[in-house]
């Protein structure tokens, strides 16, 4: 089976610096670009970006943290049609999991779609049929004819592709957020890094004040002499003496009193970690980080990791849970699915185990026919395969 990851071509890509001489127009028409479908130039305008400012990675690898301190279990539904079937798929689908050698990369990748717009992952099947893998495929491999086209590989990652190859859509995991933080991000990314480098030429010029000597009047040519051979000695840090009536005059910040860019990074940074955090207190220790203003940017940061975790969980529970249960349960409804939970919504081990013993004393369901205990025609189903190679 030719996978994916075993045909990415993009070495070219790695010679070639997106931040290099970056511009508001450059990246305006990256975004334009990627609004038609070809997104390499951008996503990989977008992964350097994220790696070279210490804000936004700081807010990115925040974002993450968050997510993969999440635990995930397989959940039942809520109010199961049939709560015997439900516990069924529920064990069979942590099974299936558990399998999976990569699932803390494979979710940290695809939450990184609320970042970058989109993600996918490939199945990777074993010999029996299970799935063993889900392979992260970066973004600056895809493309799509027009903002809502179908998905296709761009091999080499080349610049301007619009159609590449198609592939096999059940063959993978898709993670589509509604906007790609990264659009907003890159554009304050720019005005950051102008105004750093605004102020880092202000002080080259302004950093060490300017000062002029000015000596006593009516001096002699020989007098005048010795006084400025004395200011140059000065100038050098040494020390010296000035006549009476000598003054100093120095020359503060260009004469334009305080600089403002400091002003101006404060708001864009306000701008970035407001908008990838929910608030501004505990990254940027604003004053009340403690008190109940405090709490309630956590709470909201909370909600942000939350909304993380569904989007993840829903497109497991689309793309890799149906597809199982559908070969393994055929004919009945899905009742259980991955779910990730954040700490505060955690089950505690008691209420789990009440739970089961109170669905055992319920009674279960009657098994499909020929999947005594829920396993039959669970392993008749994996010994068919996967329906084909990554690679149309």
């Amino acid at each position: 089976m030719a996978y994916l990851f075993t045909e990415k071509s993009n070495a070219w890509r790695e010679y070639a610096n997106p931040l290099r001489g970056v511009t508001l127009e450059g990246v305006a028409a990256k975004i334009e670009a990627g609004e038609r479908g070809p997104f390499a130039d951008l996503q990989w305008f977008y992964q350097a970006m994220e790696r070279s400012d210490a804000l936004i990675a700081t807010v990115v690898q925040r974002r993450r943290a968050a997510l993969l301190s999440c635990s995930w279990d397989v959940k039942e539904e809520m109010f199961p049609s049939d709560p015997g079937l439900a516990r069924e798929q529920a064990a069979f689908l942590r099974d299936r999991y558990d399998a999976i050698d990569n699932l803390k990369e494979a979710v940290a990748f695809l939450a990184s779609a609320v970042f970058r717009g989109y993600a996918h992952a490939e199945k990777h099947y074993g010999e029996g049929g299970e799935i063993f893998r889900l392979e992260p495929v970066e973004q600056w491999f895809w493309c799509r004819d027009g903002m809502f086209g179908e998905w296709t590989y761009n091999r080499e990652a080349r610049s301007g592709v619009e159609k590449g190859e198609k592939v096999k859509r059940e063959n993978f995991v898709i993670v589509e957020a509604p906007f790609a933080m990264d659009r907003i991000l890159s554009v304050q990314y720019v005005r950051r890094n102008l105004a750093l480098r605004d102020w880092s030429s202000f002080l080259d010029v302004y950093g060490i004040p300017s000062f002029f000597f000015i000596g006593p009047p009516n001096l002699s040519e020989e007098k005048e002499q010795a006084y400025y051979d004395i200011a140059c000695a000065l100038l050098k840090d040494q020390r010296g003496y000035l006549p009476n009536g000598t003054d100093v005059k120095y020359v503060d910040g260009g004469g334009t009193g305080r600089a403002p860019f400091r002003d101006h990074l404060d708001y864009l940074d306000k701008q970035i970690t407001l908008l990838g955090t929910g608030g501004l207190l505990t990254m940027l220790a604003e004053s009340g980080s403690g008190t109940l203003a405090g709490s309630a940017h956590q709470q909201a940061f909370d909600q942000l990791a939350k909304s993380d975790a569904v989007i993840v969980s829903e497109a497991l529970q689309r793309d890799f849970d149906k597809p199982l249960l559908e070969a393994a349960f055929p004919g009945w409804p899905v009742e259980a699915g991955f779910a990730l939970m954040t700490p505060g919504e955690a089950e505690p081990a008691w209420m789990t185990f009440m739970r089961q013993q109170q669905g055992q004393q319920a009674g279960g369901a009657t098994a499909p026919d020929g999947a005594e205990d829920g396993k039959g025609a669970a392993q008749a189903a994996l010994q068919q395969g996967p329906a084909g190679g990554g690679v149309a």
